[in-house]
């Protein structure tokens, strides 16, 4: 990664300052506009962005919001996890019916393979070795 002096460090934040600065400019004159428009019900006219902001003010005056705010400030929203969770607990219970349902279709489909999956199961129910449990599924693969 490059290194910056300080120079270049000082002159990268005036420039990034002097962005900030545009933009504040830019949307104190469109919420102006817009309010005038809303004001005198008509659209506001369009403008260009300008190059170059003055300096700010040093107690500027703060920026008016606009008078088309929202009546009910005390609506809530549920969280993403609120509104999708019953979505993903019927995708999760769909998702575990299909893999049992294929992983029994697949293994019943061969009687061999039928045959020892069972014998795993009753060996696994009795407390078998895992050594010989082991054996029977790579016999089964």
């Amino acid at each position: 990664m490059r290194e910056y002096t300080y120079d270049e460090l000082q002159r990268m934040q005036e420039k990034a300052l002097e962005r900030v600065r545009n933009m504040q400019l830019h949307s104190k004159e469109v919420v102006e506009e817009t309010n005038r428009a809303m004001e005198s019900q008509s659209p506001p006219p369009r403008r260009q962005p300008r190059e170059t902001a003055p300096a700010p003010e040093k107690h500027g005056g703060r920026i008016k919001m606009p008078l088309n705010l929202p009546e009910d400030r005390d609506i809530t929203y549920p969280t993403f996890r609120e509104y999708f969770a019953p979505e993903n607990e019927k995708a999760k219970k769909q998702t575990e019916q299909k893999t049992k349902a294929n992983l029994l279709d697949s293994v019943l489909e061969e009687p061999d393979e039928a045959v020892l999956f069972s014998l795993l199961l009753l060996l696994r129910s009795e407390g078998a070795d895992e050594a010989l449990m082991m054996a029977l599924l790579y016999i089964m693969s």
